[in-house]
């Protein structure tokens, strides 16, 4: 009877030790992966880093440069708003001597219509 407690006590030892030997394999095996993973991660993490850097570097140089081109715009409406006002200025003065000249022609017509009746 003691052999067979003996016995009993021998082979659930060694199923413990199988059973610690497989939790302590699944342990290692789990601890490389989550290794594995963070350092994938930080990598995964590094590149984002670079990668918005980049694209702050990228936005700024597109900011400058519309920028640039929104003076340069602004440069060329201011050019042409004063040409258009010379223009203008040029043409209203051409309608007002006209207007004289058209003034002086009814005139003219009023008395040759008047003088001979």
């Amino acid at each position: 009877m003691y052999q067979k407690l003996i016995v009993f006590v021998q082979a659930l030892a060694a199923v413990g030790i199988l059973v610690i030997a497989v939790i302590t394999l699944m342990g290692q095996s789990t601890s490389e992966l989550r290794t594995e993973m963070q350092e994938e991660f930080r990598s995964f993490r590094t590149e984002m880093r670079s990668f918005r850097a980049e694209m702050q570097e990228e936005f700024k140089a597109v900011r400058a440069e519309m920028q640039s081109l929104r003076v340069e715009m602004q440069e060329e409406f201011k050019a042409v708003r004063a040409e258009m006002r010379e223009e203008f200025k040029a043409v209203r003065a051409d309608i007002h001597d006209l207007n004289k000249r058209l003034g002086r022609v009814e005139g003219e017509v009023r008395a040759l219509k008047q003088g001979p009746d």
